[in-house]
């Protein structure tokens, strides 16, 4: 049987109902599963559960929508408030689960609640059966078309809003329709799946935009080990297995400034005689070492070594009078062999000593023009402050990771611009708003600043290796 959906998939969710007191915040998931009634007609099954964001493995199960009963939500099948879960229910795996509490079961029954979870357990499998095809090598946009009608019969009865994903009409490019625009609806402004355009007399032209799309953080390091090398996934695995937007997609003007500057670390070293013949000596006496036991009988050895060394130098007539000359110096912090007129040869080198990440910085003028657009403004400004800001767990003892960001320079706000870099995914360093740029305090009749000055700095997660580059590819690359 087909599972759609997994903790991975968890979305946010504040809610309040007669039970509480105070607003609750919490991260849920769903997980839909196709089924056949007695006489062969599909149905879907949609389970609710709570996700503590890694905190322990008690996930909780909520309870279920059967697209057959779209108006009504179960706990644990029997419509009990506080029931335990039911084992049949739970999906597979080593996790442990708890009953849902009273308020998630009250909220979730309500219509509010069940329209959340409609809306969600379609997009969940929207993208799972997308990313499934395309990872098997479907054409993305065929994906799309083929995942959407699945995701239609698979959840007949959750007929809520229209099914609307950002890869619908093309990967890079936004809907041109004014419907999809966030702040069209206040309820939806600065969510996943919504698209910011400013300004807003641009999303029906062919306009270059900078589109920048706030993404959950994914570790490198996986499966929980901080041991062994296996576990380490780099950036390009990372993002194409999992990425999951958290906020608006915005799309903003192009700016003056826009430049790369790439830079690895090259510094000089030395190697003087004596430290090379010290090196030797560490070399041929650790490369006897079989096991621990061995060390201290080897540590003996290499002061033996260095022993002899120095009685060699010693030996020779060349070398003694540098030798004694030189750790005179040494011991009495003066520059002996230099007041003689000789200086040890250094051997100087620049080496390579490794990469260096990259760094953008953005200025943005934002200047509204009528209320509509000072709103967008305003949740442009509000999707990039959430965004950057880590999150409490519960109990307040960690934080999580803020949001990094997706950035593309787009070409007629269609396709990736062919003649400008594309840049990893980054993190947001600094964001600083300023709202009287003039020098004047100035606003409109419903209080809004007649302008804002935004700046904005990020850093690439990851360096540009070699293999990122592709002469031959028809774009600028990286």
């Amino acid at each position: 049987m087909a599972e759609y959906g997994s903790n991975s998939d968890r979305w946010p969710l504040t809610y309040r109902n007669w039970a509480d007191t105070a607003d609750k915040k919490e991260e849920f998931y769903t997980i839909s599963t196709r089924q056949y009634d007695d006489e062969g007609v599909p149905y879907s099954i949609t389970s609710v559960y709570q996700d503590p964001w890694g905190v322990g493995d008690n996930h909780r199960f909520v309870g279920t929508v059967d697209s057959r009963y779209p108006s009504q939500f179960k706990s644990n099948g029997k419509g009990a408030v506080n029931a335990d879960a039911d084992g049949s229910q739970l999906p597979t795996g080593s996790l442990q689960y708890t009953s849902g509490t009273r308020s998630q079961v009250a909220y979730f029954s309500t219509q509010e609640g069940l329209n959340v979870i409609r809306n969600k357990a379609k997009l969940t499998t929207l993208n799972n059966i997308r990313d499934a095809k395309i990872a098997g090598g479907m054409d993305p946009q065929q994906a799309e078309r083929e995942a959407l009608k699945e995701t239609k019969d698979i959840l007949k009865g959750f007929d809520t809003a229209p099914l609307i994903s950002e890869s619908q009409i093309n990967t890079n490019g936004f809907v041109l329709k004014e419907k999809v625009i966030a702040t069209q609806r206040d309820e939806m402004a600065g969510k996943p799946g919504t698209h910011l355009v400013y300004p807003q007399n641009h999303a029906n032209g062919d306009f270059d935009f900078i589109k920048i799309v706030p993404i959950e953080y994914v570790p490198q390091l996986q499966a929980g080990s901080f041991t062994s090398w296996d576990n380490i996934v780099n950036l390009k695995q990372r993002y194409r297995q999992r990425e999951r937007p958290v906020g608006s997609t915005m799309y903003l003007p192009m700016v003056p400034g826009i430049k790369e500057g790439n830079a690895v670390e090259w510094g000089g070293e030395k190697l003087t005689p004596l430290q090379m013949a010290g090196a030797n000596i560490a070399q041929d006496t650790l490369n006897d070492v079989k096991d621990r036991n061995e060390l201290g009988a080897v540590a003996a050895g290499l002061v033996q070594n260095v022993a002899d060394t120095a009685q060699t130098f010693l030996s020779n007539p060349q070398l003694k009078s540098f030798f004694i000359n030189y750790f005179a110096g040494k011991a009495v912090g003066a520059n002996i062999l230099g007041r003689a007129g000789i200086v040890v040869n250094p051997n100087l080198e620049v080496l390579f000593s490794g990469p260096q990440l990259r760094s953008f910085s953005y200025n943005f003028t934002f200047t509204p023009r009528d209320d509509s657009e000072s709103r967008v403004v305003r949740t442009i400004i509000k999707v990039f402050k959430k965004a950057m800001a880590p999150k409490r767990r519960s109990g307040g003892i960690f934080l999580s990771v803020p949001a990094v960001f997706k950035i593309k320079y787009l070409m007629q706000g269609k396709k990736e611009h062919p003649f400008l870099n594309k840049i990893k995914p980054c993190a947001m360093r600094g964001f600083n708003v300023d709202y009287t740029p003039g020098g004047s305090y100035m606003t409109y009749g419903d209080g809004s600043m007649t302008s804002y000055q935004v700046s904005m700095q990020f850093a690439e997660l990851e360096p540009i290796y070699n293999d990122d580059v592709e002469v031959d590819s028809p774009d600028m690359g990286y």
